[in-house]
């Protein structure tokens, strides 16, 4: 495994030569590839070095860790991750430090299992960063070649209604190799009542629309682009993470799609899927949509019998999440299986019963609970953070300030002063 390359910066001699020896750097999977005591002459060595970490003290003469931090980052290509070791009294230069990004911070004195363990976290998101990397390049490979024998595979496969599973799983392992279940898909079906361009009175064809809605989109999203046998469009949107989906994005693209081409347009959009179970739910889903928002409506008795089912998978689920809030890798896949449900069908459910996403709902949980352990503990930060679920003390701070208005410090002291 690659080591994690670290460089440290401290304008105290023996606490850098301390910081370089006394620690088992090679244990944790690094190794140091410099130290400064000058935070001015450090930054053209880091640029020049690319470290993966930096830690750094935050108060130094000729500049602080804080003032290190933005000459850096405004410059370099790579980002590095930092570790600021800070003294009780600089507790608020660490919270800034935070807020522009640093991973985490140390007091001093510093305990040697605090340095190994924020290391050692520090270093597992960086390698889960690298992965993502290799990921999206494999997949940037897989559809530069693959994009046309793809698209005319799926044509075929998709022109009706019945599709061989196992026929395009074998598809996806020759297409995409052993990372095709890392990409994300969305379809949208769409039938054109009328295709006529007003201003020209000329016919709007497939191609015209299909290159609108590639351009506008962007570079995030990969096309494949067909009619099926009941002559709706379909396009399968395929992405390399879930976040580049996004519904509003996609609604708002169709109604300006509406008025470019003056048409009358009903579409359907799926939810997102992954992989090769998720391709053929996205495909089925957007005609299933399409079709419902035609007008056919289900029997009112259903109706009730499928909200009193929906509203026993929710309350299941949310006290799923509320005895995991501290499981950092807590996700809507998980509180899915635990309920029997399809991640997709239970994520749009869960949207529908508790009008917010599960991903939003989940954080406004793990900061409510922030919240009483900041009132009613004396808990630190960083404890606090593993409490909740949010192990990054950076992020932790950036989402509770966003969303409690005030930094994890200022609300406690609020509380305090309230009692």
């Amino acid at each position: 495994m690659e080591k994690i390359k670290i460089f440290l910066v401290d304008d105290e001699a023996i606490i850098l030569k301390g910081l370089e020896t006394t620690y088992s750097w090679d244990k944790m999977g690094a190794v140091v590839v410099g130290t400064s005591r000058n935070p001015r002459k450090a930054v053209d060595e880091i640029l020049e070095k690319r470290p993966d970490i930096v830690i750094t003290d935050i108060r130094m003469k000729q500049m602080t860790g804080l003032d290190l931090i933005q000459e850096v980052n405004g410059r370099a290509e790579k980002k590095c991750l930092w570790i600021v070791i800070s003294a009780y009294r600089d507790f608020e230069y660490a919270q800034k430090a935070c807020e522009l990004g640093a991973f985490t911070y140390l007091l001093k004195p510093i305990e040697d299992s605090k340095l190994e363990e924020a290391v050692q976290s520090a270093a597992k998101t960086i390698r889960q960063n690298r992965k993502s990397r290799k990921i999206l390049q494999d997949y940037e490979h897989f559809i530069e070649n693959n994009k046309k024998v793809f698209e005319n595979y799926m044509v075929g496969k998709f022109s009706g209604d019945q599709i061989d599973e196992e026929e395009l799983q074998e598809a996806l392992e020759r297409f995409g190799g052993k990372n095709r279940d890392a990409f994300f898909y969305r379809a949208v079906c769409m039938d054109f009542v009328r295709v006529f361009d007003e201003k020209n009175r000329q016919s709007v064809t497939q191609e015209e629309i299909a290159g609108f809605l590639e351009h506008n989109l962007g570079e995030a999203y990969q096309y494949f682009y067909f009619q099926n046998e009941s002559g709706y469009r379909i396009m399968i949107l395929s992405a390399s993470r879930e976040e580049y989906l996004v519904l509003p994005v996609l609604e708002r693209e169709m109604e300006l799609l509406k008025q470019k081409f003056s048409l009358e347009l009903r579409y359907g959009i799926s939810g997102t899927g992954r992989g090769i179970k998720g391709l053929k739910e996205a495909y089925v889903q957007a005609v299933e949509n399409l079709e419902q928002a035609d007008g056919k409506k289900r029997d009112m008795t259903e109706l009730d019998q499928i909200r009193s089912h929906a509203r026993t998978y929710i309350s299941q689920a949310v006290s799923y999440v509320q005895e995991h809030l501290d499981d950092e890798f807590l996700s809507v896949g998980m509180a899915a299986r635990e309920v029997h449900l399809n991640p997709v069908y239970f994520g749009r459910l869960f949207g529908q019963s508790m009008q917010r996403s599960f991903k939003q709902y989940l954080l406004e949980e793990r900061i409510r609970l922030a919240k009483k352990l900041l009132k009613t503990t004396d808990d630190s930060i960083t404890e606090i953070c593993e409490k909740v679920g949010i192990p990054n003390p950076s992020y932790f701070t950036q989402q509770f300030k966003k969303h409690a208005g005030c930094l994890p410090t200022e609300y406690r002291k609020k509380m305090y002063e309230e009692k």
